[in-house]
């Protein structure tokens, strides 16, 4: 019959497509469709949450505009983008480019800082991952890191050079990622040449040097590498506790990139979990730390805590917290800054999406509100892969019912990570782990709790984990 819609079927849900009489009719349709698959591949909460006010704002042969809130795109962006271009393209949208962006232009504007520094090195944000939005302006100040905040602003202004190597250390999430990245950006501003770096980035780039790959002479390879590590005003490192003389070699390398830029009064900032000093790494490098200085910052109390949620509450468009307000949430997140970020940015999302103010009662609910369900198991996914690559087994092994003592040892840490850092409710954590009784996830939890507190191996594992897991998410 002429005109009569076709149906087909995609994981059990009925689809209909028709020739639409005009563009809007075809972005309506898609999107009507694509909204069904999404509410089944994310679940009807997540979907109400983040997806409810996305518009299509154009469609084209080529491509789809969609519109929506500020945090809805930068979640969705996140997140959700590869299951959103699944769905459009499944809902009759193949092909075409998708494009999001958030329905007031005037919340996409960047502050004036980040705007100079993409302007100034767009560059060094796609190759050495110079991240515009950690500047000092956006790092929230309080008494738990304001002297290691004085002391970044300091080198970033070249006053550090008489104890350089400027040395931030403290547990994982506390804004050591942010200092550095803040300290590049301003040296990027006035013209400096800066190399950020890791210790996987740095080991790889000079193991290809040393190797002639690429099509290059082993001789080009390594002084390319050497002048980019040398030749500059200032190298940051990130995670100097990963250089752990597993490949001596490398270690050496960067022992003489210190000794190189100390010699020419250049700078050189370094983070890591523990005090440099006291870090298990080769000799020579820790030599290099002897004439640095070092500052910590240490884990917010609740008064600090509350500080940091006020400014970031201001800084995410959340208008007269009270006190109490942000001291609740302080008091519900404040084991480090990440995770006060994370409280506050599932705070503002609610507020958006429910038209309430910043109190008591919806900081509880907005906590509540956000704890990981089988609808959305982003985080634990970052767990299970993180798990995998730490032990170096292969997920489905890790939950397969096998009983050897690695297999037993990773499950372990996996359980203990996802009821802690994920927050994973009992019964979801032993579904995803592949077990059955309740009791092996809290006996996980409270058996590598209490090992910790007399194995400091185990605590710099779990340090380490946690950290990948922040950086991976």
């Amino acid at each position: 019959m002429v005109g009569a819609p076709l149906v087909y079927f995609f994981r059990g849900i009925p689809i209909t497509t028709q020739k639409p009489t005009n563009q809007q009719d075809a972005a309506s349709d898609i999107w009507e469709q694509a909204t069904v698959l999404l509410q089944k591949e994310i679940g009807k909460r997540l979907w109400t949450t983040w997806f409810s006010d996305v518009r299509v704002a154009q469609i084209t042969s080529k491509s789809i505009i969609m519109e929506a809130p500020h945090l809805a795109v930068e979640r969705i962006k996140k997140q959700w983008l590869k299951e959103l271009e699944s769905a459009i393209s499944d809902a009759g949208g193949h092909g075409l480019q998708i494009t999001l962006q958030v329905t007031d232009a005037k919340s996409l504007e960047k502050p004036d800082s980040i705007k100079n520094i993409s302007a100034l090195v767009p560059d060094y944000l796609g190759d050495i991952g110079l991240n515009p939005r950690f500047t000092f302006e956006t790092f929230a100040e309080a008494e738990c890191n304001s002297f290691a905040l004085g002391r970044a602003r300091e080198a970033a202004l070249g006053k550090a050079l008489s104890y350089s190597p400027l040395q931030i250390s403290g547990p994982a999430g506390m804004g050591k990622t942010h200092l550095l990245h803040a300290i590049g950006a301003e040296l990027v501003k006035a013209g400096k040449k800066i190399t950020i770096t890791t210790a996987d980035e740095f080991t790889a780039e000079f193991i290809s040097a040393v190797t002639g790959k690429d099509g290059q002479s082993k001789r080009a390879k390594i002084s390319d590498f050497r002048n980019k590590y040398r030749k500059i005003d200032a190298l940051l490192i990130d995670g100097l506790d990963f250089f752990d003389g597993s490949k001596p070699k490398s270690v050496l390398e960067l022992a003489e990139v210190l000794n190189e830029l100390n010699t020419r009064s250049k700078l050189v900032v370094v983070t890591s979990r523990k005090n440099p000093l006291s870090l298990k790494v080769h000799e020579e490098l820790k030599n290099r730390m002897h004439g640095g200085f070092t500052v910590r910052l240490a884990e917010p109390k609740t008064e600090d805590g509350a500080l940091i949620v006020k400014h970031l509450a201001s800084a995410a468009g959340i208008k007269h917290i009270s006190k109490e307000a942000a001291s609740t949430l302080a008091r519900r997140r404040q084991q480090s800054v990440s995770r006060l970020v994370s409280g506050v940015n599932e705070l503002a999302t609610y507020l958006e999406f429910a038209k309430l103010k910043p109190t008591v009662e919806t900081v509880n609910a907005a906590l509540e509100m956000s704890a990981p369900t089988p609808d959305g198991l982003i985080e634990s996914s970052i767990v299970s892969q993180v798990i995998s690559e730490y032990f170096d087994i292969p997920w489905d092994e890790i939950t397969s019912g096998r009983q050897t003592h690695d297999l037993t040892r990773a499950k372990h840490m996996a359980m203990y990570l996802l009821r802690t850092v994920c927050e994973l409710p009992v019964k979801e954590t032993v579904r995803f782990v592949g077990l059955k009784h309740y009791s092996n996830a809290t006996r996980a939890e409270k058996d590598i709790t209490l090992k910790m507190k007399s194995s400091p191996s185990l605590r710099d594992s779990v340090a380490t984990l946690i950290e990948k897991i922040n950086e991976a998410a």
